[in-house]
């Protein structure tokens, strides 16, 4: 009979026979309460689902861009009817300018039209006065048809004694061949020179008064001409009045004053533009592609605690097809109209939005479940290599 051994007293308090009794059916409840909870947490997983955002910087600023204001032409500062920060009205004049070049071309153009009109006066006179008066005293005008009416008037007279004369000579020729007492001949040589005579005066008159309905007609044509000429030298004195394109308010002026002398194309100040604000973001390269135009989006004003004064909410209504550079970064701009355009406290205090204020934006692309989001942080331990 072999000899029985006996297990230390201290070996037999650390074994599972010992331990098994002393638990109670209490802690096996709590065992078994957070085991079921851990398993239905991982059950529920693909079920349960977040959004899935992006957040960018942005500003809010107006639909509409600034305006640059630049002379068209150049001159020298007459009037200055603006100062920075000041609210404008759309075609309110902000400068206005003069130069001498353009001043003397419009005084040249009235003077020539002045004078022209003066001899197209001067000419529908002469043209319309009956041949019978032609001989009479005339008035006229301009010095220059004075001196050639005197002209004209002095050789018609001249004429008119030539004809005069020979027609009495021919008179006094038919009496004596009708006497018999000169042949036939003589007869006809002073009809030849009557008519020759009275053929001279006729076509003196004739000559000039077609000279002078040519004139007439070229003063007329060039009446035509100096209007056009004028209304065009109109429109350039219009360019020498700057006025606000759009209504806003006046920033960056250039600081002209009365006397300065303008380039042209010289850039005199901005017009910030009085229209209904937006939500300027800038997205970077590698999230521009998860957004489109009509997603929502939340933004968040920096010059206001969210957490009192809440987000303000809106959608995508413009994005950039090309990149812009910002501190040496690609970013695209993404436009975002605001569903409205103040915030307000639990007590009823309301603050406005102003133009220049900074943000954060944050877009929601998606929706992702808890077990979708829980496999990406996996793979991203296990594959820190590859780039998303």
């Amino acid at each position: 009979m072999s000899e029985l051994r006996l297990v230390p007293t201290e070996i037999i308090t650390n074994t599972t026979e010992a331990y098994l009794p002393t638990v109670s059916v209490k802690s096996q409840i709590i065992y078994l309460s957070v085991l079921t909870l851990i398993l239905l947490s991982i059950i529920v997983l693909p079920f349960v689902k977040v959004d899935v955002s992006v957040k960018s910087a942005g500003t809010i600023r107006t639909a509409a861009e600034k305006n640059e204001l630049k002379a068209i032409v150049s001159g020298i500062v007459a009037e200055v009817y603006v100062k920075e920060n000041q609210s404008v009205k759309q075609g309110q004049v902000l400068f206005s300018l003069t130069s001498k070049i353009a001043d003397s071309k419009l005084a040249l153009s009235k003077s020539s039209l002045l004078e022209k009109k003066q001899f197209i006066t001067d000419l529908k006179h002469l043209i319309s006065t009956p041949r019978t008066q032609l001989l009479q005293r005339i008035k006229t005008l301009s010095p220059v048809y004075t001196q050639q009416y005197n002209q004209f008037r002095l050789q018609t007279l001249e004429k008119q004694h030539i004809l005069s004369k020979t027609r009495k000579e021919l008179e006094r020729h038919q009496l004596l061949y009708t006497q018999k007492v000169i042949a036939q001949v003589e007869l006809e040589e002073k009809q030849f020179v009557y008519t020759q005579a009275l053929n001279e005066y006729n076509t003196l008159i004739e000559t000039q008064l077609s000279l002078w309905q040519g004139q007439l007609n070229a003063y007329q044509l060039e009446i035509d001409a100096l209007e056009a000429q004028r209304q065009q030298l109109f429109a350039e004195k219009e360019l020498y009045t700057i006025k606000s394109p759009i209504a806003g308010t006046v920033q960056q002026l250039s600081g002209k004053y009365v006397g300065s002398f303008i380039e042209e194309g010289e850039m005199l100040g901005i017009i910030s533009p009085d229209s209904n604000l937006i939500a300027e973001c800038y997205l970077p390269p590698e999230d521009i592609g998860l957004v489109k135009e009509g997603m929502k989006v939340n933004l968040q004003i920096d010059a206001f605690n969210y957490n009192d004064w809440g987000l303000i909410s809106g959608k995508i209504i413009d994005i950039g097809n090309d990149f812009t550079l910002i501190n040496n970064k690609p970013v695209f701009k993404v436009k975002c109209k605001l569903d409205k355009q103040t915030l307000s406290l639990k007590n009823g205090y309301m603050a406005y939005l102003k133009k220049g204020m900074t943000l954060h934006a944050r877009f929601v692309v998606t929706q992702r479940s808890l077990f979708q989001l829980l496999y990406d942080t996996t793979d991203d331990w296990l594959n820190p290599l590859i780039i998303k």
